[in-house]
């Protein structure tokens, strides 16, 4: 769907979730071709003790190897936190969990991208 004027997706557009409430795992790849600059945001929902997400690029959807690290972050309790990559992406764009997030919440992670 298309997004506020020169984003790809509306703010809260399901299609640009990569993680929903999650605490282990790897989220689904969005692509971004089209885009010249990407953004995300990672909200920690609950209480949160630990854990790290990435948020990483691949060119396709499918590739096996190590996808490439665009930031690391450590989410905190009831908080949000955003970066951006100022520039576009290989393709596709996932967020992924690489240390367990714990404490009893949970983090969800939207990505986003600027096309105008």
């Amino acid at each position: 769907m298309a997004g506020t004027v020169g984003y790809k997706f509306n703010p809260a557009d399901p299609e640009g979730a990569s993680l929903n409430a999650a605490t282990t795992g790897t989220g689904r790849a969005i692509p971004m071709q089209e885009c010249r600059q990407i953004v995300w945001t990672v909200e920690g929902t609950g209480t949160i003790s630990g854990g790290t997400v990435v948020v990483e690029t691949a060119d396709s959807i499918d590739y096996s190897g190590t996808w490439y690290e665009l930031d690391s972050i450590s989410p905190t309790s009831n908080a949000a936190t955003a970066g951006t990559y100022p520039a576009a992406s290989s393709g596709f764009v996932r967020a992924r969990v690489t240390s367990n997030i714990t404490g009893g919440g949970s983090v969800t992670v939207r990505i986003n991208g600027l096309i105008s």
